[in-house]
């Protein structure tokens, strides 16, 4: 192993996940945007999309999509895009679950390191899917332990699979010390680590409660302490980051996006999605944005709004000359509030644009 991975597997970031070497990354924008249907065939400002290009333009010219963050602006929303042109973790994960023929085994497994190259190792252990991750321990003569890095499958065979090793990042203490022992042969390979602890991110109350049912054996974390955080930080939708950091922080493996009819059970750590199912919930029922969580948004008092007012007055005026459309009235008025209530194809298409859904 050369010099570089061996630093490379001690250092903890507070910002993300890990960096490929040399990576470059753009960040494009569209700002006040009324119309979040059209977003990925608006051309975008700033950055390598310098107003000419739009979202799948820029994936057609080989950048990737590292994060994507909505804000509330003066008049609907802000879109920010950050590319970056080298993949993270490269991981075809929409083909892969097209062609997957087992159920994911979500047991957490212990085995060992039989090989290791450079940043990767090899482990007798086989029929794992691409993304699932591990933590390598290891195990000092007196009996102390020690997790000393993460580590994700890349290929695996019916007897043994290929890991690519990883900073292990999910204790962000700077107080802690660290150590400088990377993997070495022989290291404990703790497969699916934390996958019994997961978060889900449900479109409404009987999707989220019909998942939880379905999977009794998760250890669900309820949504309302990540939309408290969220409310805290006045994070109206949880950019990818955010997502990962929460589920880090909180030692969730694993989490859980119904979009439409299906499931999508993804590894918090690589953001690769691991498993797809279908899944069946009242889809009449009202649905939230950014997900269902009990935690009310911040909104401008009704009475004072009644008293003011000045306020009646701009509210005749704008309406009398007003030109915009139903939808946009609806869309800035509930941005104006902070209270994000949008039609259901505006949640699908965002996280399936997360995801990596959307290509």
């Amino acid at each position: 192993m050369n010099l570089f991975t061996k630093s490379l597997i001690t250092i903890f970031s507070t910002t993300i996940l890990f960096q490929t070497l040399y990576a470059k990354d753009t960040t494009c924008y569209k700002r006040n945007w009324l119309k979040p249907s059209t977003i990925e065939t608006i051309t975008l400002d700033g950055g390598e999309c310098k107003g000419e290009f739009n979202f799948k333009q820029m994936k057609e010219n080989g950048w990737k999509l590292k994060d994507l963050k909505i804000e509330k602006g003066e008049k609907g929303l802000n879109y920010v895009y950050i590319f970056t042109d080298k993949e993270l973790i490269s991981i075809d994960t929409v083909n892969f679950m097209k062609n997957k023929s087992s159920k994911l085994d979500y047991t957490t497994t212990t085995t060992t390191i039989k090989e290791i190259s450079d940043d990767t190792i090899i482990i007798q252990k086989g029929d794992l899917r691409p993304g699932q991750s591990a933590v390598i321990e290891h195990k000092y003569e007196n009996g102390q332990s020690m997790i000393v890095s993460s580590a994700y499958v890349i290929e695996s065979n019916e007897t043994s699979s290929k890991l690519k090793l990883m900073p292990f990042l999910d204790i962000k203490q700077n107080a802690i010390p660290t150590a400088n022992r990377s993997a070495s042969v022989g290291d404990n390979v703790i497969i699916n680590y934390l996958y019994n602890a997961s978060l889900i991110i449900a479109p409404s109350k009987d999707a989220f409660t019909q998942t939880r049912n379905k999977y009794a054996d998760i250890n669900f974390l309820h949504s309302d302490m990540f939309g408290a955080r969220l409310k805290i930080d006045e994070e109206p939708l949880p950019s990818k980051q955010t997502i990962q950091d929460f589920a880090m922080s909180q030692n969730l493996g694993t989490v859980f996006f119904i979009i439409g009819s299906k499931l999508y059970i993804v590894d918090s750590r690589t953001f690769t999605i691991l498993d797809e199912e279908t899944i069946s919930y009242n889809f009449m029922e009202n649905k939230m944005m950014p997900f269902f969580t009990r935690v009310e948004k911040i909104e401008k008092s009704v009475i004072s709004s009644l008293l003011n007012i000045s306020e009646w007055s701009t509210f005749i005026k704008d309406f009398l000359e007003d030109k915009r459309t139903e939808d946009e009235v609806l869309l800035e008025d509930e941005i104006q509030n902070e209270n994000l209530q949008v039609k259901i194809e505006i949640y699908n298409n965002y996280y399936k644009t997360l995801l990596g859904l959307n290509k």
